[in-house]
């Protein structure tokens, strides 16, 4: 193999076995940041990563310390918060009792005295873009400076079919796995990395991530400056049909149920049964183009508790209540500074077919999918710590 971080080009012979095809096979080591884990890059993904810790401790901090009163009202705004409707611009009279009650419950906070509930009411309140480009500033520099703290590796396997993709306006789905503790591999697709060819592909692009995280206080801000959005049915399928490339994680929290570090051997995906988003593609057209991320095995070390009713509980929730600690051992903190490499594969070319879909047509696509993922994984791991002796186990 070639050392990929002196080149600006990848080569892999390929198996002697398969001779019907190209014996070489080429791609593109699109960015290779220098490794900085010093004070700046640290505060950017601080912004970024750790609200997840900082809610939930202010939120524990609440319950066992406050007044009653704080704590019921605590309790009434987070239930109210999570289970807000999913499709704002639909559910107009839901969406009216939605709002009353988060007013109802900051003017109550503002009586008690209960500060950090106000501010979190009116978080969750306010427009996702109430700041406007100084938002995209912000989610560019933690872009920027997440870059150098992962020491971002890009891989495009085939620029040449993503850049056409990209002139010709056309929405495109990247499948990406694994999902890991968090799957925070997916900024590597901001606008302002550049990692994808110039057009309509990169400079309008979301990553699409679990309803709750977009809509937790302050933290739906953040990930709104990072270019994300919820990956409900509708917001998918919005995007698509507004020509607006999206990358999302098939198998969801449901991995994050199935890690367990002491088998080494192998790397489970759950993606058997996640065939939504290739019908969506059929209906309307969409390329898919499968992606694997390495090196998010290691930056988080967990507990992950196990059971059907832990299922059913983030089923409902929408994220899995698990216990993680990353740099400086630090519960809910920000990850170890690792590399991420991120490498993104061929286009799958798949036909619009509206409503006149199948499920042959479906499985056939997914299968397509899962076959050209595990080559991307096998094609890669080389020399890739913690990846390069294991397996993919697709449930």
């Amino acid at each position: 193999d070639i050392d990929l971080s002196t080149t600006s080009i990848g080569q892999r012979l390929m198996p002697l076995q398969e001779p019907e095809e190209s014996a070489l096979l080429e791609w593109v080591v699109k960015t290779t940041a220098e490794h900085d884990s010093s004070l700046i890059p640290t505060l950017a993904i601080s912004l970024w990563l750790a609200p997840y810790g900082f809610l939930a401790f202010v939120f524990l901090e609440c319950l066992v310390f406050s007044t009653e009163g704080r704590r019921f009202l605590l309790v009434v705004f987070v239930t109210i918060a999570l289970a807000q409707p999913r499709d704002r611009s639909k559910q107009v009279w839901s969406m009216a009792f939605w709002y009353l009650s988060i007013f109802t419950i900051a003017l109550m906070a503002l009586y008690l005295q209960a500060i950090f509930i106000f501010l979190m009411a009116l978080s969750v309140a306010l427009p996702l873009d109430i700041i406007g480009k100084y938002g995209d500033q912000v989610g560019n520099w933690i872009a920027d400076k997440s870059k150098n703290y992962f020491a971002l590796e890009t891989i495009l396997e085939d620029e040449d079919a993503l850049s056409k993709l990209s002139q010709n306006g056309v929405g495109t789905i990247f499948a990406m796995e694994p999902h890991d503790i968090l799957s925070f591999g997916c900024f590597a697709f901001h606008p302002f990395l550049k990692m994808l060819p110039p057009g309509n592909m990169r400079d309008s692009f979301k990553c699409l991530v679990s309803s709750a995280i977009m809509n937790t206080p302050i933290l739906r801000h953040i990930m709104w400056w990072m270019c994300c959005d919820s990956v409900e049915k509708s917001v998918f399928r919005g995007h698509l049909q507004q020509k607006t490339s999206i990358v999302f994680v098939p198998g969801g929290m449901q991995e994050v149920t199935l890690m367990d570090p002491s088998k080494t051997e192998e790397l489970v995906l759950y993606l058997r049964h996640r065939k939504g988003f290739i019908k969506i593609a059929l209906e309307l057209g969409t390329p898919i183009v499968p992606v694997f991320t390495f090196g998010l095995d290691g930056s988080y070390a967990y507990h992950v508790p196990r059971g059907e009713m832990i299922l059913r509980l983030s089923r409902t929730m929408g994220f899995l209540p698990v216990f993680f600690w990353g740099r400086w051992g630090v519960p809910l903190g920000i990850p170890r500074p690792q590399q991420i490499t991120v490498v993104v594969g061929k286009p799958i070319e798949v036909p619009y077919l509206g409503d006149n879909i199948s499920r042959e047509d479906v499985d056939k696509y997914h299968s397509i999918y899962i076959e050209k993922l595990e080559a991307l994984f096998e094609q890669h791991k080389a020399g890739k710590e913690l990846y390069c002796d294991r397996k993919l186990k697709i449930l």
